[in-house]
Parts: C-alpha cells; structure tokens; sequence
C-alpha cells in the first residue's frame, strides 16, 4: 500500500470496532444501572429486622421505686430518723452517738445490743451498754476518716473506696464493744448520716441481689456475714446492679430508691 491507502482500507475496520466497544461499555452501563434500582427497590420493600427486647422487670414499678425517704407506710419515720441525725451529726460526742445507736438499731431491727455481749464484762442495763459502744466509736478515727468523705455526692466505684474504709473503722469500734459482727448495723447507722454514700446491707437485700445476678448471669460472691470487708464487695456489686436499673428506667436513681426496689423485691417475692 502506497500513500494513503492504507488508512482508507483500514478507516472502515477501526470505525466498526470502535462503534462495537461503545455498543458494549453502553450496555454494561445500563445493567449495572438496572441491577442497581432493582437491588434498591428490593431493599426497601423488605420488611426492618425485628429487635429482640428483653421484658421488662416487672418489680421496677413507682410502687416499688418510692421515693428518697423510702417507700409505704414508713416514710414519716425514715424522715424523722434522717432529721435526727441530721441535728445530730457528730461521731465525737458520745451522747449523740449512744441516741443515734439505739435509736437507729431499734428502729430497723438491727439493735446491736443484743450481739454477742454475753463475753464481755458490763452492767447489765442498755444505758452502759449503750455508754461504752459511744466510747469505742468516739475514740476510733470514724469521725477523721467520715471527714474525708464527698458529703452529698453520688457513691461512684471511685468514692466507694472512702466508704468501705469508714465502714470497716465502725465495725471494728463496735466489734470491741459486742464482739460481733456489726456489718448490717454500721450501713445502717452511716446510712442515715450520708444517705447519698452508704448502701443499707442485711439479709434481704443480699438476697435480691443475687436474683439479679442469676437473671443476668453475673457472679455475686456470697457476703458472708462475720466481717466488715464484705461490705466491699456488697457495694462493687450494688452499683452495677444501680446501673442497670438505671439504664431500664432511663433516669437515675437515689441509694434509698434502690434499696427500696431490693428491699420490696424481696418482701413480694417477685
């Protein structure tokens, strides 16, 4: 081929090639186009996954709840307990201390007179009973070690460190006293002195507890009674459960509501 001839025989050749590739990268185009609204409008006529929710605990009512200064027929008397001790605040001065003992145990059937004294040597009245436990609490460093504590701040696992430790100084001052074990009463006692601070720990409360565990397959180590550090564990234990009553009703709860809920859980049997 001489000249342009070559380009002449071929132009016609190279002109259908290139007229086929389009053809083929256009119908491509259109498919993954088609494919494309077919996949979509397929996606949006299925119907949304279904959410499996766990039921609802059926003892986290209002009835259960209460309120700040408990629940039922006992509110007065959870309030005039939190104003006595209140005007009553020191842990120095042993007739406060002694009133705030018999008072508080009395009241929440957790009377500390009545545990093991029968080794120790004492007059047999409540008065000196009641004398010589004010004497052992006085004397003990509670009253230095409460003030460390962040007074109406909420029990974090941070602060709850500050109050295991005023916990277990009561304990052993009572200890000396009865010679027994004094954990139930000391939460108690703190309890009504920093009700934002202090769990309320006996039986019943264990007890509920560790329905909640079985419910959510978490280990709750059994809180032997007979010494003050199981405290600690009853605390790391009772604000995991706090939060997941928490994170159910959507709002916080105060420590008394919470007791509340073990305290009614227990008592019904739910």
């Amino acid at each position: 081929m001489h000249g342009t001839d070559w380009y002449e025989e071929l132009s016609p050749v190279i002109g259908r090639r290139l007229a086929s590739w389009s053809n083929v990268e256009t119908t491509r185009r259109r498919q993954s186009h088609n494919c494309s609204v077919f996949l979509a409008l397929r996606l949006s006529n299925q119907e949304e996954p279904m959410l499996i929710q766990k039921p609802k605990r059926p003892y986290l009512t209002e009835e259960f709840i209460g309120t700040g200064d408990g629940c039922g027929i006992f509110i007065p008397a959870n309030k005039a307990l939190y104003a006595f001790v209140k005007d009553n605040p020191s842990h120095s001065d042993r007739a406060q201390v002694a009133s705030k003992a018999l008072i508080i145990g009395r009241s929440l059937a957790v009377s500390v007179e009545r545990r093991g004294v029968e080794s120790h040597e004492y007059k047999n009245s409540t008065a000196d009973f009641y004398e010589r436990l004010a004497s052992s609490i006085c004397e003990s460093d509670v009253e230095i070690e409460a003030g460390l504590l962040p007074v109406g701040e909420r029990l974090t696992p941070y602060s709850s460190g500050a109050v295991v430790k005023v916990h277990s100084w009561l304990c052993d001052s009572i200890s000396i006293v009865t010679g027994g074990d004094s954990s139930s009463f000391a939460s108690k006692y703190l309890h009504f002195h920093y009700p934002t601070l202090f769990p309320i720990m006996d039986s019943r409360a264990r007890t509920a507890l560790s329905w909640v565990a079985d419910e959510e397959s978490l280990v709750f180590a059994p809180t032997v009674v007979g010494t003050s550090k199981d405290y600690r564990l009853y605390v790391s234990f009772y604000l995991e459960v706090r939060g997941i009553f928490e994170e159910e009703l959507g709002r916080e709860l105060s420590l008394r509501q919470v007791d509340n809920i073990l305290l009614n859980r227990y008592e019904h049997g739910v």
